[in-house]
């Protein structure tokens, strides 16, 4: 037995099937780059690097940052799940177990946050609070994704995708509060810029 060159042993990256503008699904079918399930897990993805850039901020919270591994696994699999529609990804729909977590641990972090009383910017005095307010609001955008794709696709759609992603965006938005010295520095927004 021979042992492969690192060349081998790479994955190929470059393959020249989407030069054409498709791609394949889990399953092998082709479909335009474009396509509504294409977009759902796309857009999913784009969250899932976001969160990864927030994670750079948080590297000495270890316990912060481990949540967030989480989420980004959980992310990875609402993509595979979405990617293998109809019956042969059967093994790869997620449960609920997932956004049972995310309510658990949204709710020990919003026990350590003042009452919130009017909406409010998302800023923050740390780069972290920021960066999980821009988390929020692409997962906002995955959510919608999803729930345009459920609307056109219906039972090919795994209904807790979007019940995950909905409850995801409200986890971002208490983290985001949490990491602005636990609410203390919320930037609040009153109308018309009055304060």
């Amino acid at each position: 037995m021979t042992e492969k060159s690192g060349a081998e042993r790479r994955t190929k990256v470059v393959t020249r099937t989407g030069d054409k503008g498709e791609t394949s699904l889990g399953r092998g079918i082709r479909v335009p780059k474009c396509s509504p399930r294409v977009e759902a897990y796309g857009t999913v993805d784009e969250a899932n690097s976001v969160i990864g850039v927030l994670r750079t901020t948080l590297l000495d919270n270890h316990e912060m940052n481990e949540a967030l591994r989480r989420i980004q696994i959980d992310l990875f699999n609402i993509g595979a799940d979405l990617s293998m529609p109809g019956d042969i990804g059967e093994k790869l729909r997620i449960t609920d177990e997932p956004m049972l977590r995310l309510e658990d641990e949204l709710d020990i972090l919003n026990g350590t946050l003042p009452r919130l009383a009017n909406f409010i910017l998302p800023t923050g005095v740390r780069p972290a609070a920021s960066y999980a307010h821009l988390a929020r609001t692409v997962v906002r955008r995955a959510e919608r994704r999803c729930v345009e794709l459920t609307l056109q696709e219906g039972d090919d759609v795994n209904p807790e995708i979007v019940r995950y992603l909905n409850r995801l965006a409200d986890y971002l938005f208490i983290l985001s509060r949490y990491l602005n010295d636990e609410g203390t520095h919320d930037d609040v927004w009153a109308p018309r810029g009055a304060r």
